[in-house]
């Protein structure tokens, strides 16, 4: 068990919140993005929380919390277990990356987005996102991704899956990486499988899959999600 040092609580639209955090040993693991850590009060029971952005060296980091008020640390401190779980492949051999996310699914999904328009630049990438992502973003990520092109607020609030069928008969996408509740997580798949993007390509993260089994989750293949995640060559 590890800590860290709460440097500051974001509040959020709604009922989330974004934890700003140091920590104390930064010795430990790399996180993919996509992976999640543990967090509690010193003593008491541990969240789930979603990386935003990574822990750098002797840097800050921001985590997504589902569960408000339940970090406040009298002393500055934190207890920390992670990374855990698996997180979003590297799309190597993809020329094309489209992401769909809904509700809390954008803040899994942003520190995938920040590293691959740094490390990949020559990769494209299409975001599809709702008004309730745009919502919980803080305010930093929001002016990023307005610098990567992504972000258009006038075209976001429009019906996700209708987006996502438009933009699937104008730009097929190699990869696509999926970060919303389950049924539009299944539907939006369902839909990329049909337009001839083959399961393998296709990968969810769900929040109800946060504390799975070693090695499962809360990253999974489209093919291998548990059910009712059967899906439909």
């Amino acid at each position: 068990m590890e800590r860290v040092r709460l440097l500051e609580v974001l509040c959020l639209p709604g009922t989330g919140q974004c934890l700003r955090l140091l920590l104390e040993d930064d010795a430990g693991s790399a996180v993919i993005p996509g992976q999640y850590c543990l967090l509690g009060a010193h003593g008491g029971a541990l969240q789930p929380c979603s990386y935003i952005s990574l822990p750098e060296h002797h840097g800050p980091f921001i985590v997504s919390a589902s569960h408000p008020g339940r970090f406040a640390a009298t002393d500055g401190w934190l207890d920390y277990r992670g990374p855990l779980g698996v997180g979003w492949p590297l799309p190597l051999r993809a020329g094309r990356l489209l992401v769909v996310a809904s509700g809390n699914g954008l803040l899994s999904v942003a520190a995938a987005i920040d590293e691959l328009a740094c490390w990949m630049p020559a990769l494209r990438l299409d975001l599809i996102a709702d008004a309730a992502s745009l919502a919980g973003l803080p305010e930093e990520c929001r002016r990023w991704l307005h610098s990567l092109g992504l972000l258009d607020e006038r075209v976001h609030g429009a019906c996700l899956l209708e987006r996502l069928h438009r933009q699937l008969l104008e730009r097929p996408p190699d990869v696509v990486f999926c970060a919303t509740p389950d049924f539009l997580g299944r539907s939006a798949a369902q839909a990329c499988l049909r337009s001839g993007v083959p399961a393998a390509s296709i990968w969810l993260r769900n929040e109800r899959l946060l504390s799975p089994p070693p090695g499962e989750g809360p990253v999974v293949r489209f093919d291998r999600l548990p059910p009712p995640f059967h899906y439909r060559s």
